[in-house]
């Protein structure tokens, strides 16, 4: 039985991502969320199903993550074969600032700090806590979830300004699966970062109002630079499906990559040599 921990997997693409794994019953899913008694959803996911385990962990605590690889090791008998790093701090009520729009270098650099610790340093700390696991597995695979808004070619070619915290650590968290694909590829791994699209996982009912205009405010922006391009949401299962094809077909060949659901290489702009093609990104 293949093992997965998907890490962030109480809403959006997390999620998405344990009720398709969960749907083989060959595969043992973990997942890993800061609060059990918040994700109910996940909750109500284990409980229709044998093969998925709710993990309490959070990936700005080395202790929460030390017990959470420890329940995960017992359950396994101490290995893991795939990780999906899918945590992000995301719709806080300054994700849509430019480096402008802070009150104060205060304010900048609490937003930055916090979107670092989550975006970059829990892939470094979760990937560290686990990887004695992922030694004994047979697969081998590390994937983080990565975005087209880290790519500097799309932010200027999109003229992508806003999402200046949540951007810039994107970025960096794509530099970081770089490293660990370097540091181990003679042990076989495969690691990857992988941007999943435009995916739609706000409820909408929830989301300021302010947020709404600024989301739309990019897409008009990206659209009147990218006329070709059509910026359409996905949604979460339409994305998650094409991401697990993906991670179920690459290999070290692909490491060290940032690649889109699509199956392309955003850093070499697609297969093929064709430049910098925006569509991928959507």
């Amino acid at each position: 039985m293949p093992s997965y921990a998907v890490i962030g997997s109480s809403r959006g693409i997390g999620l998405e991502y344990v009720r398709q794994l969960a749907a083989n019953p060959s595969n043992i899913v973990f997942a890993l969320v800061r609060d059990k008694s918040k994700a109910t959803q996940l909750i109500d996911i284990a409980e229709a199903s044998k093969n998925v385990h709710v993990v309490q962990g959070d990936v700005v605590d080395a202790a929460s993550l030390k017990a959470a690889a420890d329940e995960v090791a017992k359950i396994t008998g101490g290995s893991l074969d795939i990780l999906i790093y899918s945590a992000a701090r995301t719709m806080n009520e300054t994700f849509f600032h430019t480096f402008f729009e802070y009150n104060s270098f205060e304010e900048l650099d609490a937003d930055f700090i916090q979107a670092f610790k989550v975006n970059v340093l829990g892939v470094i700390h979760t990937i560290n806590t686990f990887l004695p696991l992922l030694r004994k597995g047979s697969a081998k695979k590390i994937v983080v979830l990565g975005a087209g808004a880290g790519n500097p070619d799309f932010a200027w070619k999109s003229r992508f300004a806003v999402m200046a915290a949540y951007s810039s650590t994107k970025g960096a968290s794509a530099v970081v699966a770089a490293k660990y694909a370097v540091l181990l590829e003679e042990e076989g791994f495969t690691v990857v970062s992988l941007s999943p699209g435009l995916v739609n996982t706000a409820d909408m009912s929830t989301v300021p109002p302010e947020i709404l205009t600024r989301q739309t405010e990019a897409m008009l922006k990206m659209a009147k630079f990218n006329p070709d391009v059509k910026y359409v949401e996905q949604s979460p299962e339409e994305s998650v499906s094409k991401q697990l094809k993906i991670i179920e077909a690459v290999g070290q060949n692909d490491a060290g990559g940032l690649l889109s659901h699509r199956g392309l290489d955003l850093v070499a702009g697609g297969k093929g040599g064709r430049g910098l093609d925006l569509s991928v990104y959507v």
